[in-house]
């Protein structure tokens, strides 16, 4: 089949990896592969056209480059003679109604990958979010248990029938090269110019031998940078911890109140602001585990990188993570929201009742068996051709 891959948002949220990885997939299940998206992309069995010109510009020439890339793509891709379009559905909007209703009126087959069911930070219109998640694609993509059961909640079931569940790919052939030489993972580490790029504290602590502990991603509510913080605050151990990642939709000013009333000005070191991919590999490699405290999720990619790199993770215990996850075995559990817990296990990072190496082991190997994009594309085809 000819199958394209639509991504307005790709390099803008880590999403070129994912594709990149899917149609890697999608090519070793026998596919002819399409990519439009915004990110330079040098796959050789992948027809890329770069359409989207929304990185690093202003909010309205975002807002055009992205208009005008998708009716682009569309052409180049009817052109082509695709049949399949696959897009990314974050949080169903009249965007994304405009661009699928186009996609259908020009006989495109639609695929849509629902990451989120409905927005972690606000309701959306449940008209357009019928329509986009329900009424217009051929085919929908959940990468859990936990995602059908919430989308079951606003879809015919017609359409729940044609809602497949597959896992969410890895990352691990992102990570190849310091999987392959270990000097590398070295460098990394002894990055001076990045380190102190991303913040003299952190020379400073590394410089010190103390430990680092990492959270990475969007700041926003439903990821509970507040209930790390107040974890933080309760733990014994000595390290410190690095806030890595842009927010949205929230304000820093929030998380500084807490850090004050806790006296954590020595312990946590802010880095808020997009992390590009050379310092998010420098950031895994100096830290010692990565913490995902999340109070709500559907899914967590940055769960699945840091697994790939891979580094030791301690994530809050919602099904989407425990799925994952397996206490203990390859990383570590909280219960949600519970702060004690949550600083209880911390303190046990830096415990010697536990074989690293062994977790590390077990973490690769459970998300290659489980998430690897050979197995995920071809779960693709069949359920476009099923």
């Amino acid at each position: 089949m000819k199958i394209a891959i639509i991504d307005k948002v790709g390099s803008k949220a880590g999403i070129d990896h994912y594709d990149i990885s899917l149609l890697r997939g999608l090519i070793a299940a026998g596919d002819e592969c399409y990519l439009y998206s915004n990110f330079y992309c040098d796959e050789p069995n992948v027809k890329y056209k770069k359409y989207f010109n929304n990185v690093g510009v202003g909010k309205l020439k975002s807002i055009v480059s992205t208009f005008i890339g998708f009716f682009a793509s569309m052409i180049h891709a009817r052109v082509s003679g695709v049949k399949w379009l696959i897009f990314h559905i974050f949080s169903p909007n009249s965007f994304d109604l405009i661009t699928l209703l186009a996609a259908r009126i020009l006989g495109f087959n639609i695929v849509t990958i629902v990451h989120d069911i409905e927005s972690l930070e606000f309701t959306t219109s449940p008209l357009i979010k019928k329509w986009v998640v329900d009424k217009l694609p051929n085919q929908r993509v959940v990468h859990n248990n936990f995602c059908k059961q919430e989308i079951a909640k606003i879809i015919s079931e017609k359409s729940l029938n044609r809602t497949a569940i597959i896992p969410h790919v890895n990352f691990i052939q992102l990570f190849d090269e310091y999987h392959n030489d270990e000097k590398q993972v070295v460098n990394l580490k002894n990055n001076t110019e990045i380190i102190n790029q991303l913040s003299p504290q952190i020379s400073a602590a590394i410089k010190n031998g103390e430990e680092l502990l990492l959270f990475f991603g969007q700041i926003k509510k439903a990821k509970g940078v507040d209930i790390l913080l107040k974890a933080a605050a309760e733990t014994k151990s000595n390290y410190k911890l690095i806030i890595a990642g842009k927010l949205r939709f929230e304000e820093w000013d929030k998380y500084e109140t807490i850090i004050k009333e806790h006296g954590l000005e020595e312990k946590v070191i802010p880095v808020i602001r997009h992390i590009s991919d050379e310092e998010r590999d420098v950031l895994f490699a100096i830290s010692k585990a990565v913490i995902l405290p999340y109070r709500f999720i559907y899914q967590s990619g940055v769960l699945l990188m840091a697994m790939s790199f891979p580094k030791i993770v301690l994530s809050s215990d919602l099904s989407p993570n425990s799925d994952i996850v397996e206490d203990g075995k390859n990383g570590f559990l909280f219960r949600c929201k519970d702060i004690t817990d949550l600083a209880n296990k911390i303190d046990n990072l830096f415990s010697a009742n536990y074989d690293k190496e062994k977790m590390l082991e077990a973490a690769m190997k459970d998300i290659n068996e489980k998430n690897n994009p050979v197995l995920i594309g071809r779960k693709f085809h069949d359920a476009m051709i099923n």
